[in-house]
């Protein structure tokens, strides 16, 4: 079924600057708010905690933000492919293509359990932690996470952030009543990643509900082979994404001493805010990116503009916690925290870097281009280097990601550079390394048509 002048209207009213800034400005405050509940909720952890349970709590969070590299994969594969069949009208196969992405999420997220349920001794000693029971814990929840990213991807893909907004308060209401009802029961660090696990349930079950009148048609061989082939450049980017967001963090955990650790882990988590909140920024402009360059459109207005709202969002950042980082961490945490303003002013920087190249190498990626990807892994590569030979002291991690995120950036926008003088200049429709449905799959659709 080819895509009827209808919906070619309403997909390219979908993908106008309006729209996306009126909807993605929906899902970016309610980003905002799930952060700010998760924040509220280690600021709980951070007063009734000492700095050593604090740090094994927050290496709870840091294993989830590694599988969730697996989840955005997921989410981002689904949204790609969600975004091309809206485009032409084939929900069919969209709810075909998720049906087959959530049972293969449903088969990793076993195998990611179990792994962190069968080995949960041996990762206690590792870590260093006082207990094995919550990365059994963890454990527990991690089918239902990875498949319901496939449903976000979807709801993503369709330019619907309404309710992908929704489910991102409720994944977070959940996690913050729950961990703060249990640690204040005296549950602790289990009681805190239980809260993790039954959030997980929680949004799995909410994106269940909004995806249920999914009408499955037939999957094609050639979408399979599609998507299959689209996974590649997905899990280069989310591997880089994992080795820069989170390898510092695990690397402070297994080579700074507890109390050091845990400050350490203070920095990071609110330093990495600025990334988080310019997920929204990526996550409007993904689809849309995807649906203007199946359509032959130039897409790099959107990145620009949103190049634009993270720089600002960085410059907000790092100026504030300059000015009050140390002081809000040390009334907020303790005195432990406090006297941070200058590392976490730089590691702000360093995480606003990386979230202008990410912006990038997502863009390029909603194309199908995977070189920018291949960049980011490099960029994450040298960073760990980087931090090992640093691994001393606070300041020496942090000088270390500064240097590291500052090199990535220049040089994905010097292949964003490269790539845009490249291009033949009277060439609007032919896109020979874009990763799309195949086009002799779409020519039968229009023949059957």
């Amino acid at each position: 079924m080819s895509a009827d002048p209808a919906t070619q209207e309403n997909s390219s009213a979908k993908t106008g600057g309006k729209h996306l800034a009126a909807s993605g400005s929906i899902l970016g405050v309610a980003i905002i708010l799930a952060n700010a509940g998760n924040y509220l909720l280690n600021v709980f952890l951070g007063r009734w905690l000492t700095p050593a349970e604090f740090a094994d709590a927050n290496l709870m969070v840091t294993i989830m933000l590694l599988v969730t590299a697996i989840a955005v994969s997921l989410q981002l594969i689904a949204a790609r492919f969600a975004s091309i069949n809206d485009a032409t009208g084939d929900h069919g196969e969209t709810a075909a293509m998720a049906a087959w992405l959530e049972r293969r999420a449903g088969i990793a997220g076993l195998a990611v359990g179990l792994t962190l349920v069968i080995g949960a001794p041996a990762w206690r000693t590792f870590f260093n932690s006082e207990s094995a029971l919550p990365f059994v814990i963890l454990g527990v929840g991690m089918p239902f996470y990875l498949v319901q990213a496939v449903g976000r991807g979807v709801l993503q893909g369709r330019l619907t952030f309404r309710p992908l907004a929704a489910t991102f308060i409720v994944e977070m209401v959940v996690r913050v009543v729950a961990g703060v009802s249990l640690v204040a029961l005296g549950a602790g660090v289990e009681g805190a990643t239980l809260g993790l696990t039954l959030s997980f349930l929680a949004t799995w079950l909410h994106v269940r509900i909004l995806t249920s009148h999914r009408e499955a048609g037939p999957l094609s061989a050639t979408t399979v082979r599609s998507v299959i082939t689209y996974a590649g450049p997905v899990g280069v980017l989310l591997l880089g994404q994992i080795i820069i967001n989170n390898g510092d963090v695990l690397i402070a955990k297994r080579f700074l001493e507890p109390e050091t650790a845990g400050v350490y882990a203070a920095i990071a988590l609110v330093g990495r805010a600025v990334f988080f909140l310019s997920w929204s920024v990526a996550t409007t402009l993904f689809p849309a990116a995807a649906q203007r360059d199946q359509a032959g459109e130039d897409s790099n207005g959107l990145l620009y503009s949103g190049l634009g709202i993270v720089a600002l969002m960085g410059v907000g950042f790092v100026v504030g916690a300059k000015l009050l980082g140390g002081i809000v961490l040390g009334e907020v945490f303790g005195p432990e925290y406090g006297g941070v303003s200058n590392q976490l002013a730089l590691y702000a920087f360093a995480t606003s870097l990386f979230a202008m190249a990410n912006l990038i190498v997502s863009h390029h990626l909603s194309m199908g281009r995977r070189r920018e990807s291949f960049l980011l892994v490099g960029g994450g590569v040298v960073q760990t280097i980087l931090l090992l030979v640093g691994r001393g002291s606070i300041d020496s991690l942090i000088s270390a990601q500064v240097t590291a995120m500052a090199l990535l950036l220049a040089v994905i926008a010097a292949s964003h550079v490269l790539g845009l003088r490249s291009k033949q200049p009277a060439t609007v429709t032919a896109h020979p390394t874009t990763i799309t449905p195949s086009e002799s799959h779409l020519d039968e659709k229009r023949a059957a048509a």
